[in-house]
């Protein structure tokens, strides 16, 4: 019967299911018409008329219709069936069929007309008998399957039995009928194949499956949100999204129950589970969608992505859902909303007395771990917001340690122009983000009055306070009871019981305003507020270190010291190491040390006992680094104790692995000093910029100049003795050597301070300047913490870069050392006074060549490859150039090269 067409069944033939198998063909009885029987002449001879036209109604005389007898149109036929002759007259008696005498109704007359009135009276013959099964009971219709399935019949369930066993399993609970079965989760039937008196076993089993199957969406939905699991194996969003679960499970057991007092049949409940049914599957498609959650913020954007896509097909429980993720993911933003210092939360307001420094010195690994969480798997927030939160958290746990009176652990708003830094008041820029961020997660659950904040109004402070209280308690007590009052505070709650008594669901999408332009995910309200807490808070910790920590003196101090910026720094360390004019630092038995100024004397004497010990270590260097800072400032000479400098900075011995230690041993090494360091501790909170891996960085570049040092002041001194010599007048390859050798080594000495350091540390001052200037126009944007970390990060790259410190210019810096070590070489065998002096000379020189040949070809051979593979393998090619044009002007040692 598809489409209404009685006509595609194609098994018309068949008998009905309705018919009752009794010995009968039929459950009716055959009509009986009393009809006179034809013999076999006049039945053949009705079969030889072609046609039998019917008369057609015509309309004559106006409305009237009558019969057209002389439209007849009787074909030839025999004798006895031709009709007589009319000779053109009209009939005696003309039948209008479209009119009713209805005057004599009443009268004895062969057609008698009923109302369906009439067929109620007891006086009409036959009207309580009815011409179709379906209009005679639900009794009949259990007799008629009774009859069919006599062999193996079970019965009927009453119907209000049944109902009542049905409308108990429509709120998830199990009867006598159902049962539920935790190993299949689902329900199950007690009596399976009985039908419901009135419905077909069919039709009985396929209802009863449909309400088994939201039945037991229903149970288990219902036993995932009370489910009393400990809160340490469960996310804050999991939680959250329990409790929101169980408003709406309450809210659809309430329109069920009070709906169920008025149901009659099985259809009713049907049409009543419906629309609990719709919004139950949406429900365990969120469960499913944060299943596999590991993190609060991957289970809030798998509920938004999933919301988002159901709120795109037009669904009418949208606003059901956008009210669960609204409840779910407030947790989620409370948290956030507290550690960005947004909200009320109580913290100590003194530094802690061990170790205060421990989260300014993790404030580069919070960042970096934060960043990383956040970026695997699903993810809430765009890379923007991913940096923008954790330096805002990284800058307000600064704040709330070193400078607790920027984060007001207050419920008032905070006032910037309140703020004092060390006994100085800021003049910043009103700004009310505190209560801007109340009042946008409070929008987060309308018709919700839960307060964002940890502590609720002291009730206790007035007695008119207290009388009040106990006021709205007896009101409370006193009223009758009410699920919608009780739940008035749940937004979640209120929406399911709006959307379940709409009928219309147009009404209710546009009644919510939810279109696909106005749908926001949870983290867009407090996008704003936070953009203004993190500018405020970038102001205030900025000029907290650029004012009262002293970050520029201590960015100075490493560049004076570690990158060895300070010419004054270089020629006293050079002296104390190397002069041999100094007094040795040594302690003989019977010598009294003098006042003269003491140093290490490296390579001055053959046997020397290296590497010195730690005391003749700190006679030798002590007092040099205060002496040079103290010099270098305008900071009165108070005392020049080295405790005295800013980080503790001071030498120390550096820990070698095995391989080096043997290189340091020899004091011909090039890397015989690579034992010394300079130890420097970044007070908190300025660690969080000189971060330890910074500060590695600078020890790496100190140790590889400290090599630098070491062959520039051998050079220069070695033509001052060469008059002195036997043999200088006579061999032009030392006089050679020397002038080669000081080329070399000034030529890269001047380019690696010049090139690699003034430069970079130039850049690094102005972009300073740029910050500081910033700082003082309050209505400027200010940079974060985090930005000035990359700067000095960036500083520190570009000078590793171009001093060839990096892994991948590894074959530089190797030629540069071999280079260094032909240096030293030569220099020794200069002061040799063996005989073969000058024969070891010549091969000295000669492998200096060829050490700077191979400098130069590498060299060469990097600013001769293509551009593309510049960046990937090389870094600044101008920047080599340069150092290849200082070293060969004049091409003198590429024509040694080997072609």
């Amino acid at each position: 019967m598809g489409k209404y067409n009685p006509f595609a069944v194609d098994d018309l033939w068949r008998h009905s299911p309705l018919q009752l198998l009794s010995g009968k063909a039929s459950c009716f009885e055959l009509p009986v018409f009393d009809l006179p029987e034809l013999d076999d002449e006049r039945a053949d001879a009705i079969l030889l008329v072609d046609t039998l036209h019917l008369p057609e109604l015509a309309a004559r005389d106006g409305d009237d219709h009558r019969l057209a007898f002389e439209d007849f149109d009787i074909p030839s036929t025999p004798e006895d069936f031709r009709p007589a002759p009319t000779e053109n007259k009209q009939p005696e008696v003309q039948l209008d069929i479209w009119s009713l005498d209805l005057d004599r109704v009443g009268e004895t007359s062969t057609t008698r007309f009923h109302t369906w009135e009439a067929f109620e009276k007891k006086d009409v013959s036959n009207a309580t008998r009815t011409a179709h099964l379906s209009e005679a009971g639900p009794g009949v219709f259990d007799a008629a399957l009774s009859l069919e399935k006599r062999h193996n019949s079970i019965g009927v369930l009453p119907r209000d039995v049944s109902l009542r066993a049905l409308c108990t399993l429509a709120l998830g609970r199990s009867s006598i009928f159902f049962q539920w079965d935790e190993i299949k989760q689902s329900f199950t039937q007690t009596l399976r194949g009985t039908p419901t008196a009135g419905l077909s076993a069919m039709t009985s089993d396929s209802f009863t499956t449909e309400l088994m199957d939201y039945a037991a969406m229903y149970h288990k939905l219902q036993t995932f949100s009370a489910a009393d699991l400990p809160r340490e194996s469960l996310l804050a969003v999991g939680l959250a999204f329990r409790r929101s679960m169980s408003s709406v499970l309450e809210a659809i057991e309430e329109n069920i129950v009070t709906q169920m007092s008025s149901i009659r049949s099985l259809l009713q409940l049907q049409a009543i589970v419906e629309r609990p049914r719709r919004l139950l599957s949406l429900l365990d498609a969120l469960k499913d969608a944060i299943s596999d959650s590991a993190t609060d913020e991957a289970a809030i954007a798998s509920l938004s992505d999933t919301v988002h896509a159901i709120a795109a097909t037009g669904n009418s429980f949208a606003a059901v859902l956008k009210a669960v993720l609204e409840q779910a993911s407030r947790p989620w933003l409370e948290k956030m909303a507290t550690e960005l210092g947004l909200t009320h939360q109580a913290w100590p307001s003194s530094q802690p007395a061990d170790g205060s420094s421990g989260e300014g010195r993790a404030f580069e690994a919070s960042v970096a771990s934060d960043c990383t969480a956040k970026s695997q798997g699903d993810s809430l927030l765009t890379a923007e917001d991913k940096i923008m939160v954790s330096e805002t958290q990284a800058t307000v746990s600064l704040l709330r340690i070193y400078l607790p009176d920027a984060v007001q652990p207050a419920d008032e708003p905070v006032e910037l122009s309140d703020v004092r830094l060390c006994n100085r008041e800021a003049p910043f820029q009103k700004h009310h983000s505190q209560t801007r961020s109340q009042r946008a997660i409070s929008d987060l659950s309308s018709g919700a009055q839960l307060q964002f904040t940890l502590y609720e109004q002291d009730v206790w402070a007035s007695h008119e306070a207290q009388q009040h209280f106990y006021g709205a308690i007896d009101q409370q007590m006193s009223a009758e009871p009410s699920a919608l009052r009780m739940n008035n505070r749940d937004s979640v709650y209120l929406t399911a019981v709006k959307a379940l008594a709409e009928i219309d669901d147009r009404a209710l999408l546009h009644g919510n305003g939810l279109s696909l332009k106005h749908f926001q995910r949870p983290f867009d309200k407090l996008r704003p507020d936070i953009e203004a807490q993190a500018c405020r808070m970038n102001r205030v910790l900025l000029r907290y270190l650029f004012r009262d920590c002293g970050l520029r003196k201590h960015l100075e101090l490493q560049c004076t010291f570690h990158l060895l910026y300070s010419g004054e720094f270089v020629s006293r360390l050079s002296t104390a190491l190397f002069s041999a004019e100094t007094q040795s630092a040594e302690r003989k038995r019977g010598m009294i040390p003098t006042a003269e100024t003491m140093g290490l004397r490296l390579g001055v004497k053959e046997g020397q006992r290296w590497p010195p010990a730690s005391s003749e270590l700190r006679l030798t260097l002590a007092g040099l680094l205060s002496e040079v800072h103290h010099d270098s400032s305008a900071t009165p000479k108070q005392a020049k104790a080295q405790g005295d400098l800013p980080g503790g900075l001071s030498f120390a011995i550096r820990e070698l692995p095995e391989a080096e230690i043997d290189l340091v041993m020899d004091t011909g090494s090039i890397y015989a000093l690579d034992f010394l360091r300079l130890q420097y501790t970044a007070p908190p909170p300025l660690d969080s910029i000189l971060t330890p891996s910074s500060m590695q960085k600078y020890d790496d570049t100190f140790r590889f100049l400290l090599r630098m040092v070491r062959a520039v002041y051998i050079t220069a001194r070695l033509g001052q003795g060469t008059t002195e010599h036997r043999h200088c007048a006579r061999d032009s390859s030392t006089a050679r050597f020397v002038i080669e050798a000081h080329h070399v080594t000034t030529t890269l000495m001047s380019y690696f301070i010049d090139v690699g350091i003034s430069a970079p540390w130039t850049a690094l001052q102005a972009a300073l300047d740029g910050v500081e200037k910033a700082l003082e126009d309050d209505t400027a944007v200010v940079v974060g913490v985090s930005v000035l970390r990359d700067m000095h990060r960036d500083l520190l790259g570009t000078v590793r870069e171009r001093l060839f410190l990096k892994r991948k210019q590894q074959a530089i810096r190797v030629a540069i050392e071999e280079v260094l070590t032909a240096v030293l070489n030569g220099a020794a065998s200069m002061q040799s006074d063996d005989e073969g002096g000058p024969h070891s000379i010549a091969a000295e020189h000669a492998a200096f060549g060829v050490a700077v040949v191979k400098l130069i070809g590498i060299l060469q051979r990097i600013v001769d490859k293509p551009p593309k593979s510049h960046v990937s393998s090389d870094g600044d090619v101008d920047v080599v150039r340069l150092l290849l044009a200082k070293l060969d002007w004049n091409g003198f040692y590429a024509s040694k090269a080997p072609t």
